[in-house]
């Protein structure tokens, strides 16, 4: 059985994206969603919401959960799932406000997983990971 994968898709009205790019990744692309995997006895959005603040030390409310977009799960790659839930903003949080508390080690370094913040438009959509360009389709048929 495939592992789950989390993710929290803010987009506004314009099909503009919050994009984060995944540290050691070249510049102008490696951009992810807000994702991570699921742990065991964690729900899927619980984990969603989670990997968010991890990533983005953004918190969501009760108010800004209900509003959440169950747009489902989807095949991700040959290990992974990914489910999709899909945050209908009108404006962006300050992208300088946001930051990574999550790290990985790599030669006796702690580095964040995200080092940098963008809103990609839907024309800029070829800067996030090719594993999820497929998702584009799904995501914009919950954002209209």
């Amino acid at each position: 059985m495939k592992k789950i994968t989390a993710a929290i898709v803010i987009i506004d009205s314009e099909g503009n994206i919050l994009g984060c790019h995944s540290t050691g990744k070249p510049k102008n692309s490696g951009y992810d969603f807000p994702k991570g995997e699921v742990n065991e006895g964690e729900s899927d959005i619980s984990a969603a919401i989670r990997e968010l603040r991890e990533e983005t030390d953004i918190y969501f409310l009760d108010y800004d959960i209900a509003r959440l977009i169950d747009a489902g799960v989807h095949s991700h790659n040959k290990e992974k799932d990914i489910h999709i839930f899909i945050y209908k903003t009108n404006y962006f949080p300050d992208l300088n406000t946001l930051k990574c508390t999550t790290y990985f080690e790599r030669y006796g370094k702690k580095f964040p997983e995200v080092d940098e913040y963008r809103i990609i438009s839907k024309s800029e959509r070829g800067m996030f990971n090719k594993v999820l360009h497929d998702k584009f389709e799904i995501i914009d048929s919950f954002n209209k």
